[in-house]
């Protein structure tokens, strides 16, 4: 059960709320002791005098500083007092600011501010804070040493974080490597690389995807010893490939990040149940006149409708184009008539001729 480091109140202008401090991140890792193979003993440190090698008394040793190599100031512990900060068991806000204008770097240590007595001052102060996104700045005493402190609300709750101190944070202007940037020239078309890449990895961040494969493989190893069976050590990582081309890089990398999408159980599950074909990673859809006919869905009734509309426009157009023609037909008809007439006139007219001149 987690217990609280500090009680205090947070204070700020005329209100004073009590609350408690817990740890809100519990640091694990794999710790090891010092043993002597001959007999499984403890290895034990001893305070030794470097010049002599003899062990020294807690009495008589002292804290110094060293200005330069070798030379010491010493300071002694009662010169410190008065320059200790006094306890105050408060977190003095001084003032609310935005979130964003936080850089992350100055984040240090979380704790969790849970309520003490009285709950109903907390909660409001919480649903306020998370109404308005402002984050409280102050100080805050604790184990004889002074610290900032940002207190967020989140859901409710108040979290608070320890800050660091602008001088503590290392200016990036003192890394020699970092002024190399200002030379470097990057291409319109490798940027929209990049950011295609970023696109296709882009994700919601989901913490507990992430964990320290290390220290579950030392514990699964020193479990697997206690109980006298043998681990047999994973196979060594390949060294990556030395990148020479960022383009073909880029573009690889892109690529690898489309085709482990489509091949998603989900995103196969989908192509499968509607009929679509697996065209390794492909995004295009199948082509339906190419899918069995099991696999094509049946026509709606709305597309049923539409198509026996566009039956009775087809079939009323060609009624109409028949009635155009029919005129047409009409007067050929009479032209081929009259033709057949004047024929027979002429033919009678020579045959009353042939009998008057016999």
């Amino acid at each position: 059960m987690a217990r609280p480091v500090w009680s205090g109140t947070i204070s700020f202008g005329l209100v004073a709320i009590p609350v408690k401090l817990f740890h809100a991140v519990r640091k694990k890792s794999v710790s090891f002791n010092q043993l002597d193979e001959r007999n499984m003993a403890r290895i034990r440190y001893r305070k030794v005098n470097g010049e002599t090698g003899e062990e020294v008394a807690d009495e008589h040793i002292v804290k110094a500083y060293e200005v330069s190599k070798g030379s010491y100031i010493v300071i002694d512990p009662d010169e410190l007092e008065p320059f200790m900060p006094v306890a105050t068991k408060t977190i003095d806000l001084e003032e609310f600011v935005d979130l964003d204008q936080i850089d992350p770097v100055y984040f240090d240590t979380a704790y969790h501010l849970a309520p003490d007595v009285n709950a109903k001052p907390y909660a409001l102060l919480a649903q306020a804070m998370e109404a308005s996104g402002k984050v409280g700045i102050g100080r805050y005493v604790m184990r004889n040493k002074q610290y900032t402190a940002a207190i967020r609300a989140e859901e409710g709750r108040l979290v608070m974080s320890s800050l660091a101190y602008a001088d503590e944070v290392v200016d990036p202007a003192e890394i020699e490597a970092m002024a190399e940037l200002d030379d470097i020239e990057v291409s319109d078309k490798e940027v929209l690389m990049a950011e295609s890449l970023v696109a296709s990895l882009s994700a919601d961040f989901e913490p507990w995807k992430y964990h320290d494969e290390y220290r579950e493989q030392v514990m699964t190893l020193i479990e697997m010893k206690r109980d006298g069976q043998e681990m047999v050590a994973p196979a060594a990582a390949t060294e990556a490939p030395k990148v020479i081309d960022i383009m073909a890089a880029l573009e690889a990398s892109v690529a690898a990040a489309k085709a482990s999408r489509n091949s998603h159980p989900a995103r196969k599950a989908a192509a499968a149940k509607w009929g679509a074909k697996d065209r390794a990673g492909s995004d295009t859809e199948s082509d339906p006149s190419e899918e069995p006919a099991s696999n094509r869905t049946k026509p709606t009734a709305k597309q049923a409708a539409r198509k026996s509309a566009a039956g009775k426009n087809k079939s009323s157009a060609k009624k109409k184009s028949a009635v155009k023609k029919s005129p047409l037909k009409k007067s050929a008809a009479k032209r081929s008539g009259v033709k057949k007439k004047t024929a027979a006139k002429k033919q009678a007219a020579r045959k009353t001729a042939a009998k008057k001149s016999a």
